[in-house]
């Protein structure tokens, strides 16, 4: 986005609000396509191995990636994003944590080839800052992380790529990012254009696509994420760990953002949306953006921020219900016998077989004449209204052709399967549909206050600066030989 945010560079972010937000106590991709002959490993390693475990899941030039360093990151990732531990959630952050230490790695050695190096006490006064965000210190830190299964070295690792590439992008910045006073003086007119018109409290996620071929992977690793979000992972915590722009540091806050000053498709997708709305992924010319809508106001309002209210979900509308009083089906019915208590297993067994192998309602006649029970076969059509309560949701909500689950009683195990089903449907009456919400209340304009000429050059720099590091990496990609074997 080419615009005069509110974002911090990655060179001036305090490093304490980059690693960590702990909920309560405390809070990448495959190798990026585009890089230099990528390779994927056969399909029988593409399975995770244990925790524990020593294997490679990628290299990086000279140097691996072990399947123990994948684990202990996704783990961290959980505990920062508070999702939960499982295989699922795990499937959905592998892609991402993947690429992130892909590009750590790709970090280090660009700084280990400028010879650039970390100390171990600016890495344990990030920890202390860390520790202190957190409310705790740095035995507590490292207590929390162990019982969490995360070695305190892939948290360090973390910082150490975090810092490395922070002096390397400013010995760049110094010699590359030069802002003239005309830009500073075009940027002020533009900010005088825009009083009045809306602008927006973002937060975004963004996936960086440095080639075509590289789209659609990105992409589902957006989706993934929009998932994790979704199902209440935490979105500030998501950014710190997997978001590529300069505001992934404080959480993907990018501040106030202007209409009309965005690309056009991140533009558009701001104008349709709410306060507490997540966006589907945006596709734009450099990746995919997440956006989080905090708060809306117009342009040079004072008083400070407006937030916009929470977009909550709209009460639901009433839906056409089963007439029950007019409801038919059409049913058959198998029955296995129980002689005796001990046979009940055997024969719950028995039917449990015989349920998985019925396919259709021409399968289950076959089946009902082979148990040689004259109960078992076709029972008709049979209003709805006249069975049990149970018997009534069963018929009226198993899909048509399917068997039922095996219903047990002392006597017998019964399998059931509806072939037919006609279910008139009430309709609600049209006053019972609810109003729409009135509009919000328009906030008034009152004297404009625009930022200071040093507050937009730093602004300019910082945008200048989050491109630039973006584009640096991408061509370390370009050039590195990658192999991924997850």
């Amino acid at each position: 986005m080419s615009s005069l945010r509110a974002v911090r560079t990655t060179v001036a972010v305090a490093t304490a609000c980059a690693l960590l937000a702990m909920p309560a106590v405390a809070q990448s991709s495959k190798a990026a396509a585009g890089a230099a002959a990528p390779r994927t490993g056969d399909e029988s390693t593409r399975q995770a191995r244990a925790p524990g475990s020593e294997g490679i899941a990628a290299v990086v030039n000279d140097e691996v990636v072990s399947v123990s360093d994948v684990n202990a990151r996704i783990r961290m990732a959980l505990l920062n994003a508070g999702a939960a531990a499982n295989p699922e959630t795990t499937q959905r952050l592998m892609p991402q944590v993947m690429r992130l230490l892909i590009d750590e790695r790709l970090q280090m050695q660009e700084a280990k080839r400028q010879g650039v190096t970390v100390s171990a006490s600016e890495i344990e006064d990030a920890v202390k800052r860390i520790a202190e965000q957190n409310r705790m210190n740095g035995q507590q830190l490292q207590e929390m992380l162990k019982r969490q299964n995360v070695p305190y070295s892939t948290l360090k690792d973390q910082i150490r790529a975090l810092l490395a590439w922070q002096k390397v992008m400013q010995r760049r910045i110094r010699q590359e990012v030069v802002v003239g006073e005309d830009e500073v003086d075009a940027a002020m007119e533009r900010l005088k254009a825009n009083i009045g018109k809306p602008e927006y409290l973002v937060a975004e996620i963004f996936l960086a696509v440095d080639s075509p071929d590289q789209d659609d992977e990105v992409r589902r690793n957006a989706e993934r994420l929009v998932e994790e979000v979704k199902r209440g992972g935490n979105f500030a915590a998501l950014a710190r760990q997997f978001s590529q722009s300069a505001g992934a540091a404080s959480g993907g806050d990018l501040g106030w953002v202007r209409s009309g000053e965005l690309s056009p498709e991140v533009d558009k997708a701001l104008s349709g949306m709410r306060g507490g709305q997540l966006s589907a992924p945006v596709r734009t010319a450099t990746g995919y953006h997440i956006l989080l809508v905090r708060g809306q106001r117009p342009f040079g309002s004072s008083g400070g921020e407006v937030p916009m209210p929470v977009a909550r979900p709209a009460a639901p509308r009433p839906q056409p219900r089963p007439d029950v009083a007019k409801a038919t089906v059409n049913m058959k019915q198998i029955i296995l016998p129980i002689e005796s208590k001990e046979q009940a297993k055997s024969v719950k067994e028995q039917a449990e077989k015989l349920r998985k192998s019925i396919k259709s309602c021409s399968d289950f006649q076959a089946r009902a004449r082979e148990t040689g029970m004259p109960e078992s076969g076709d029972m008709g059509t049979m209003r709805v209204k006249d069975m049990a309560p149970g018997l009534q949701n069963l018929a009226l909500g198993i899909p048509l052709g399917q068997a039922s689950p095996v219903l047990m009683s002392p006597a017998a195990a019964v399998i059931l399967i509806v072939c037919k089903r006609d279910m008139p449907m009430i309709q609600p009456p049209p006053e019972a549909q609810p109003a729409p919400p009135p509009p919000p209340a328009p906030t008034p304009i009152q004297e404009a206050k625009l930022p200071g000429r040093e507050e937009i050059e730093r602004e300019l720099v910082s945008e200048r600066a989050e491109l630039l590091s973006r584009r640096y990496l991408r061509d370390l990609r370009r050039t590195a030989f990658i192999e991924t074997r997850l």
